[in-house]
């Protein structure tokens, strides 16, 4: 690989194989490193808006992802309690008209695959399992990364490095000095329910976001209605990092005792809980560090409650390509590259955090909550998300 047109990406996720087709795009030769031996199923639904969709179409992903996809007519916002509805976001074909791209809910592992399947089309991209990138250094010629495999430790030259290595990235602290990912004190549970298990008369073409007293629940459906995603957040019983896979049920089911009987009828259909802490990254000076870069979670981890993580990923991916292509002097490619995301990415972490007061307040908040926003009308919920929607790459 010449390394002048060479770039190193660390971590194989939606970040990783995002920037490696963008870059591939751009002329660039992409080596990519992923701990894992194999990509497992292991995870949960995404919702993807137009602004992750434009540069997944451009990238020609879109298409793959369209086969496994739904998209819902509408954000339900329900009573957890009640049952009944506060009010609704239409999207189906109002998000189209508005946006020019539907909204649509995937799960993970096929947006993952539909990534994967058009880095291993791509000639000027390859993939390794199993590497681990432990150190990177900079030096007039670009950079040189340490990788360590089962069979040994190598040294890999280029003349870019890109940390997508996740919200628990290890470079993050190494090579940029920046600080460790934190527990926000809340927990999300995670299943896939078969649809044939849910309620009569559940209304699976919707997203629901299902509000109570200090927790709430999102439930959509994906591939092609076949399941719906389950996710509800609580506060955490421990702040541990890690994933806790099969999860006993049983606290779940005491935190939800008074939630509406079809709800609670609903999460008995699930037989496999995962619990997932909720991560944020305190904000970094500075993403870059000579030819050296974070994208992604590795940057700017956010809570979830603007459903816009891996669109912001995405959106990463295309803008830093772009930048380098704009600017031949990588470390200005870099730090305009920060500059033309780190407002983005901080309003939109800011509107997560105010969402995650919004969903989880207590009594009797909560019912002002629910009486104002059932007079506000859906299209001007709708039109206040537009500003996210919109969003367009300058090239």
């Amino acid at each position: 690989m010449a390394i002048s047109r060479s770039v190193l990406i660390s971590g194989g996720g939606i970040a990783g194989l995002t920037a490696a087709l963008c870059l591939s795009k751009n002329g660039y030769r992409v080596e990519v490193f992923e701990r894992s031996e194999t990509y497992d199923n292991l995870g949960a639904g995404i919702q993807l808006s137009a602004n992750a969709l434009r540069i997944l179409d451009e990238l020609d992903v879109g298409r793959l992802l369209r086969l496994s996809s739904t998209s819902p007519q509408a954000i339900r916002i329900t009573s957890a309690y009640t049952g009944g509805k506060i009010s609704e976001v239409p999207l189906g074909a109002d998000a189209i008209i508005r946006f020019g791209l539907p909204y649509i809910c995937i799960h993970r592992a096929d947006l993952h695959q539909a990534l994967l399947t058009a880095c291993a089309n791509d000639p000027d991209i390859r993939i390794n399992m199993n590497s681990v990138v432990t150190d990177c250094v900079s030096h007039p010629n670009g950079v040189s990364a340490l990788v360590l495999k089962k069979s040994g430790m190598r040294t890999v030259r280029g003349k870019l490095f890109v940390s997508a290595d996740g919200i628990h990235s290890k470079i993050r602290k190494e090579i940029f000095d920046a600080p460790a990912a934190r527990h926000t004190g809340f927990e999300a549970w995670r299943a896939m329910i078969p649809a044939e298990k849910a309620p009569a008369r559940f209304a699976l073409e919707f997203t629901h976001l299902i509000w109570g007293r200090g927790k709430h629940a999102v439930l959509y459906p994906v591939r092609n209605g076949r399941y719906l995603n389950v996710v509800i957040v609580t506060k955490s019983r421990k702040k541990t990092d890690e994933v806790r896979k099969k999860e006993d049920p049983k606290h779940l089911k005491f935190k939800t005792f008074f939630w509406n009987s079809k709800f609670k009828i609903l999460l008995n259909g699930a037989s496999d809980w995962s619990v997932w802490p909720i991560l944020e990254t305190p904000p970094s000076k500075s993403w870059h560090n000579g030819p050296m870069v974070m994208i992604g979670d590795a940057a700017h981890g956010m809570e979830p409650y603007a459903a816009q993580g891996a669109a912001m990923a995405i959106e990463d991916a295309k803008v830093l390509a772009d930048s380098l292509a704009e600017e031949k002097e990588i470390s200005k490619a870099l730090s305009n590259f920060q500059k033309t995301r780190s407002s983005r990415v901080k309003k939109i972490a800011k509107l997560a955090r105010t969402n995650r007061q919004l969903y989880h307040m207590g009594f009797p908040f909560s019912t002002v909550r629910n009486i104002g926003m059932a007079f506000m009308s859906g299209k001007s919920l709708l039109e206040r998300q537009a500003w996210i929607y919109d969003w367009r790459a300058k090239r």
